[in-house]
């Protein structure tokens, strides 16, 4: 089994929509998710209702946490999902474990916009799948 970390700099929806994704496809590996330097509030209602009645993903208990070393340790591939230019820095001992995936903001969005985004999220979440069951 291997342990997936989705970090994101405020983590108030990107990396727990990955996640719950992440563990809805998948029994064989598990997903967590944590925020860098500006851990968010809380999650957008409005993406827990997009998530549920579109994609039927519950984000109802997902929420904005603070990574640590106990999370990267763990562990085996980091996914970070914001924008490089202004993103969370990791150690350098993680780095070899982290991907990039630039995924822009929810905050502010149409519907239409934020579920292209969340098709973008699924189908990399797949194929990270596809290829953690492969090694």
């Amino acid at each position: 089994m291997s342990v997936v970390l989705f970090i994101c700099k405020y983590n108030n929806s990107r990396s727990q929509i990955a996640e719950a994704i992440f563990n809805k496809l998948t029994k064989k590996h598990k997903a967590i998710s944590a925020a860098g330097s500006s851990v968010g509030a809380g999650i957008d209602s409005s993406d827990i209702k997009l998530m549920r009645e579109k994609f039927d993903v519950d984000l109802s208990n997902q929420f904005p946490k603070a990574p640590n070393n106990e999370m990267l340790k763990m562990a085996d591939k980091i996914i970070i999902v914001c924008d490089p230019n202004d993103c969370i820095l990791i150690p350098n001992e993680y780095i070899k474990k982290a991907e990039h995936w630039y995924i822009p903001t929810l905050e502010g969005l149409s519907v239409e916009d934020k579920t292209k985004i969340i098709e973008t999220i699924y189908a990399k979440v797949k194929e990270l799948i596809s290829m953690l069951d492969s090694q």
